[in-house]
């Protein structure tokens, strides 16, 4: 009789508990941002160049000395 009575419980139990897990539906979503404003690229492409150049070659030049001197 015990097992019955729990039987009967948990059924009761599921059957409640998938009334509340029933929600609400999503909110709908906020306003998008505006797209971000188009950029030139070429403006200043020379001297992105230049800059990255010299860097290559500092960098260059220090692997060099490093790997000259004795430690």
């Amino acid at each position: 009789m015990k097992m019955v009575l729990n039987k009967f419980y948990l059924l009761i139990a599921f059957l409640f508990g998938t009334c509340l897990a029933i929600a609400q539906p999503p909110a709908p979503p906020g306003p998008t941002l505006p797209p971000p404003p188009g950029l030139p690229i070429d403006e200043n492409i020379l001297t992105m160049m230049l800059v990255a150049l010299l860097f290559g070659i500092y960098i260059i030049y220090n692997f060099k000395i490093k790997q000259k001197t004795p430690m």
